[in-house]
């Protein structure tokens, strides 16, 4: 057992997400930067779809129960074992008793706190990840207590010393929506050029930016939508859906994000930047 002794900002139980039941209008969910979630679990030689914490802004303080490894990845968050520093991107030794505690990031926005054998906690439509409506809790509570497995084996000691995706950069790899035709060779232009700002409207749902395009489209019947989907709405607003946002939308949709786009937009946060690099389909 883990015992959470302070809550932190807001972090939550992610897998690589809920798959199947968009028909019903289910959010896939899953973990927001999966780059970082899946390191957390390859350093410790867990199975893939194995559950993380993710840890937004600000991580929590947990107490074990009994002994473990984890592995913290992801956006650079300051984290204490017993008062000593501890690395990131490495298996770490957990003895019982031990209290981990983190601090605010200083560099990114999510970091991901991988354990040996994953979290035990309630499967919900084939996934552990937490949301709101669906799953009992929607992030983790304050004196809790999260159930974790007790593994044989230890793992195999490798480190990662440079994460694969540059959490500084501000260019996301994107494609060319079904609606982005209908935009005016201005507004095309300007979506390639301009250098936008994160809002403060910015959460697992999806990203909105502050600089507008100034062109009204028509609207669409109520199309599917998906992670990473770009939609402009009447006002000139852009939003960029993240893991747990809809999966119908009716906004016009102008770009599509990569796979390492919504990874690295996952990192950014309110005042941050970010340009679009559109690419042709192959």
């Amino acid at each position: 057992m883990i015992e959470v002794l302070k809550t932190g900002w807001h972090n939550t139980i992610q897998d690589l997400g809920r798959f199947g039941y968009q028909e019903l209008g289910v959010p896939s969910s899953g973990a927001m930067d999966l780059n970082a979630f899946t390191w957390a679990n390859k350093l410790l030689n867990n199975p893939s779809n194995a559950s993380c914490i993710e840890m937004t802004i600000k991580g929590p303080t947990l107490k074990f129960h009994q002994p473990t490894y984890i592995t913290i990845t992801g956006a650079t968050m300051p984290a204490m074992l017993n008062s000593n520093t501890v690395k990131m991107y490495r298996p770490i030794k957990i003895q019982k008793g031990d209290v981990l505690q983190f601090s605010n990031v200083t560099s990114g926005c999510r970091a991901y706190l991988g354990i040996l054998g994953g979290f035990e906690t309630e499967i919900i439509l084939s996934s552990k990840s937490q949301y709101k409506g669906l799953t009992l809790h929607d992030q983790i509570d304050k004196k809790s207590l999260i159930p974790i497995k007790e593994v044989p084996f230890i793992p195999k000691g490798a480190v990662l010393k440079t994460p694969l995706i540059d959490y500084q950069s501000i260019f996301l790899k994107s494609y060319k929506g079904p609606e982005y035709k209908l935009l005016n060779t201005q507004s095309k232009n300007r979506i390639k050029t301009l250098t936008f700002t994160v809002s403060r409207n910015n959460n697992r749902m999806g990203v909105h930016l502050e600089e507008k395009i100034n062109q009204k489209l028509p609207e669409i019947w109520s199309c599917p939508s998906l992670p990473g989907t770009v939609q402009l709405t009447p006002d000139g607003t852009l939003i960029l859906l993240m893991r747990d946002a809809q999966v119908t939308g009716g906004y016009p949709r102008i770009l599509q994000l990569s796979d390492d786009a919504i990874n690295l937009l996952a990192q950014k946060t309110t005042k941050d930047q970010i340009k679009f690099e559109i690419k042709a389909l192959h």
